[in-house]
């Protein structure tokens, strides 16, 4: 299946909301962002057999995200409960709900489509189960995608739209920027140079570890008229030279647990500034001066996320 970007259809980012209920009361592990990728695979094959093959194809960056269930229980329960991997009630009479971000506008139309056969063939069914979480039944209630929905992680955006904002942003000399890590985020890691200590998990959200990927991330996904407008050397060398710093932060480190193994991690906030150097403008090949790019990538990151696992729910982001 070819998905590749098309000039039929917009380049587009999304983040929906799937409020779903349980059917039957039971229990679930407090950390499930694994069972929902493979949930809602599982029901893509099931409706839309072509997508799923072509978003599961390991040969590929992940085209979406998925976060884990979220209960209705306040922040601090949920992770009290994910570090000692408590498992948390099912209630039939509550709402609970499943973020999914497609990062290819071209999945939309795809995802919206099946969801109408979904539900004609509900229709038929009576009461056909949505999603299969684990071993947990769910029905859908409602698909939020509005870009003001309360809960702040709705929402949609063009390429376009995210570079025309950054083009009119007005910077002071110090710009501040303040990153929510809502689930854990950890940034898998080696040194390049010398492999003999191997792989690691990083539990900080330094600069270096979070925006040139990101900028990897937007060379992949943004059509090519804007691809070449977010430089990944440049902000590579501006973070190098220091010109972003952190300037405060509110971060614990928190561990997670998947079906065979303990994920370590940190969550909480981070504040940036984003120095103006001597020399700060638009160069010839880009119309975005460095700190423009990385206010630009921190907005791609509330669909994308950073870090290791964020189809499995792990480095959900946004903007404070």
């Amino acid at each position: 299946m070819d998905l590749a970007h098309s000039h039929t259809i917009p380049a587009k980012l999304y983040a929906l909301v799937l409020k779903l209920r349980p059917l039957q009361t039971g229990t679930l592990m407090p950390f499930s962002g694994e069972l929902v990728h493979g949930a809602w695979l599982n029901w893509l094959q099931e409706v839309a057999p072509d997508v799923a093959t072509w978003l599961h194809d390991d040969n590929k960056r992940r085209a979406f995200t998925c976060s884990s269930l979220q209960f209705p229980v306040p922040v601090e329960r949920i992770l009290e409960a994910e570090r000692k991997n408590i498992h948390l009630p099912l209630n039939p009479d509550k709402s609970y709900t499943v973020r999914i971000t497609l990062l290819l506008g071209e999945l939309f139309p795809l995802f919206y489509n099946a969801l109408m056969e979904f539900n004609m063939s509900q229709l038929i069914a009576k009461q056909q189960p949505f999603m299969r979480i684990g071993k947990q039944l769910f029905s859908l209630q409602e698909v939020v995608i509005s870009n003001d929905d309360p809960s702040g992680w709705a929402g949609f955006t063009s390429f376009t739209t995210l570079v025309e904002k950054a083009k009119t942003l007005k910077l002071s000399t110090t710009e501040p920027l303040i990153l929510e890590f809502a689930t854990l985020t950890s940034f898998n890691r080696s040194n390049a140079r010398n492999k003999a200590y191997g792989v690691y998990h990083a539990r900080l959200p330094l600069p270096q570890y979070i925006f040139p990927g990101l900028a990897r991330r937007w060379s992949e996904l943004a059509p090519p008229e804007l691809a070449s407008l977010v430089q990944e050397d440049a902000i590579e060398q501006y973070i190098q030279d220091d010109g972003m710093i952190i300037a405060d932060y509110d971060l614990k480190t928190h561990h997670v647990r998947f079906t065979t193994h303990e994920q370590p991690g940190f969550v909480g906030t981070c504040t940036y500034h984003l120095r103006k150097g001597a020399n700060e403008a638009a160069t010839p090949e880009t119309a975005l001066a460095v700190r423009k790019q990385i206010l630009l990538l921190a907005q791609l990151a509330f669909y994308c996320g950073v870090g290791h696992k964020t189809s499995m729910g792990l480095g959900r982001t946004r903007v404070v």
